[in-house]
């Protein structure tokens, strides 16, 4: 017979509930805020102007072959709100779009050219589905940290949700139309529903993980890195819970086949079942197999999956322009990504970090935590430090950002909790509230106090800084000085600024006064759009000293006012 709890105790969980219950809301409703108001601000970045027509597409015409660069479930979901709104055509396409057939960035010159009337309505419906991810995922983050936190349920996961809604290099994508919030929601859901299992090895729990890990892979094709990850659970079963071979083995086997019947679901079972002998493979892991395969074996997968990928596989080996600390060099590095860390993660959640290190150090045993989210964020990290030649910025390694602040929440969450400790856990969440305000409604160009511009150029470009966001920003700048006439323009980006009412140029060569350059355009060349055009980018730097800076808008555009020549 069991003791009833004590009145006491009763009321004192009720005020904990409550006071959990309250505090979550309220992040809730802040962070949907910041995702909205940034949703409604930021101009269509360089990525989202592919994206959103993809979806469309897919939604009007039934055919995934427009899904040329990754999976369509993203993109399918972005582009639902334009279903129930319908588009109306309101122009005409022109040269960039007219013969697009599956090209990713000819659907998005069509789909501008088509739509222009309801362009900016249609791409701040199709962000809500980034921000829904951004929700969900930091509600996942509480339920991971209620899973291992035996110590004060509550803080473990408010922490863990504050971290997750707050930290400024997620916020800076859950609001806009890409994959990356999708991504980093579906890699930690699978990684949830692989805990699951490896707690109870059900077949039902089998069962979800392979629904929820097929899932992931119809978001991007990152989240083939899962495949390995699931020996985490496998081995676990077999080493500490001496869970017999067979069924070990049969949950796994379970679990692919459900991913494989999901990924074919996604693509509506379309030209599934293909010849191997059929695809002209460009990738060397795809030409290896087909070279070492019957040609006649049949492909388990979508045609326009496979080719996508083998796409993607192709690109990460052949490299990409970057740039890095005042240096522009091509492919990859290193120390990329550890260096883009210690730039644009605020400092308060690197105290923090390093002292739930701390505290896992004095602890010493390995935990569930380790192995389920400290793990895969470093194998992230570590595989696309190393083995990629595409570093287009820190968005990529996204997925590994939830997982590792969930573990640090569950780390500090096993120390006792004190007065002096509660004191500098708040103010440590108060200084990146300040932060956070600091940087709104653009979160993407954040960097922290401690990085400093090498002679006014960026410390790095693309979605790390400059992603094309900062067109509004213009129009409201120009509007507000009442400039006639157009303004000389250099912007990294696809889309028209015309949309925004920005009349503008694009010089061969620079005239007195006002010229916008893009942050990015420092940083990599890049095509510049011109009226229906496209055109090669002039050399901008370095910067010639009768270019005086005025302003930056959104940390994206720099605006200078230009003296005569000889002035």
């Amino acid at each position: 017979m069991t003791n009833a709890p004590s009145p006491d105790a009763e009321r004192s969980f009720r005020i904990r509930r409550l006071l959990f219950t309250v505090l979550m809301l309220a992040m809730g409703i802040v962070h949907t805020f910041l995702t909205t108001e940034s949703a409604y601000v930021l101009a269509v970045t360089v990525d989202e102007f592919g994206h959103v027509p993809v979806g469309y597409n897919v939604l009007t015409t039934g055919d995934f072959g427009f899904c040329e660069l990754n999976p369509p479930l993203m993109n399918v979901l972005a582009a639902l709100p334009l279903r129930a709104w319908p588009l109306v055509p309101s122009g005409e396409v022109g040269p960039l779009g007219r013969d697009a057939g599956y090209d990713f960035w000819g659907n998005g010159y069509r789909f501008m050219d088509l739509y222009r009337r309801d362009y900016l309505r249609a791409f701040f419906l199709a962000r809500e589905a980034s921000t829904l991810a951004a929700a969900f995922l930091g509600l996942l983050a509480g339920l991971w940290a209620i899973r291992f936190d035996t110590m004060g349920i509550w803080r473990a996961a408010l922490l863990a949700m504050g971290l997750v809604w707050f930290s400024p290099n997620l916020l800076a994508h859950a609001s806009l139309a890409t994959t990356d919030m999708g991504a980093a929601f579906s890699f930690g859901w699978t990684l949830l529903a692989a805990h699951a299992w490896f707690e109870r090895p059900t077949r039902w729990r089998a069962a979800v993980l392979g629904v929820v890990l097929g899932l992931a892979q119809l978001v991007k094709f990152s989240a083939v890195l899962l495949f390995p990850l699931l020996l985490v659970p496998g081995v676990g079963l077999l080493r500490t819970r001496r869970a017999p071979v067979r069924r070990v083995v049969a949950g796994l086997a379970l679990a692919l086949a459900l991913c494989l019947l999901v990924i074919n679901a996604g693509y509506l079972f379309q030209r599934t079942g293909r010849p191997l002998g059929s695809f002209s493979f460009r990738s060397p892991p795809f030409a290896s197999l087909q070279a070492h395969l019957p040609r006649a074996l049949p492909v388990p997968l979508p045609e326009s999956f496979v080719r996508a990928f083998d796409r993607q596989l192709f690109d990460a080996r052949e490299g990409d322009p970057s740039y890095l600390l005042g240096q522009p060099y091509f492919g990859g590095r290193w120390d990329y990504f550890l260096t883009l860390l210690l730039l644009k993660v605020p400092v308060p959640l690197v105290l923090l970090a390093l002292a739930a290190v701390a505290v896992r150090i004095v602890g010493r045993r390995l935990r569930e935590e380790d192995a389920f989210l400290l793990l895969p964020a470093l194998f992230v990290l570590v595989i696309f430090s190393f083995f990629s030649q595409k570093q287009l910025g820190l968005r990529m390694i996204l997925p590994a950002a939830p997982l590792f602040w969930i573990w640090v929440s569950v780390a500090l969450s096993r120390v006792p909790f004190t007065v002096p400790r509660a004191a500098v856990l708040a103010a440590l969440m108060g200084w990146l509230g300040v932060e956070v305000a600091r940087v709104r409604p653009d979160p993407l160009g954040y960097f922290n106090g401690l990085a400093q511009e090498p002679g006014g150029y960026p410390l790095a470009g693309d979605s790390n800084l400059d992603w094309g966001q900062g067109l509004t920003a213009l129009a409201d700048f120009l509007h507000t000085r009442g400039e006639a006439g157009p303004v000389q323009l250099y912007y990294f980006g696809r889309v028209d600024p015309a949309l925004y009412g920005i009349d503008y140029v694009v010089p061969e060569r620079v005239q007195p006064g006002l010229v916008v350059v893009s942050a990015s355009l420092f940083t990599r060349p890049y095509v510049l759009y011109d009226h229906g055009q496209l055109v090669e980018q002039p050399r901008l730097s370095p910067v010639p000293a009768r270019f005086h800076l005025v302003t930056r808008l959104m940390h994206s555009l720099y605006v200078y006012k230009v003296d005569p020549p000889g002035k």
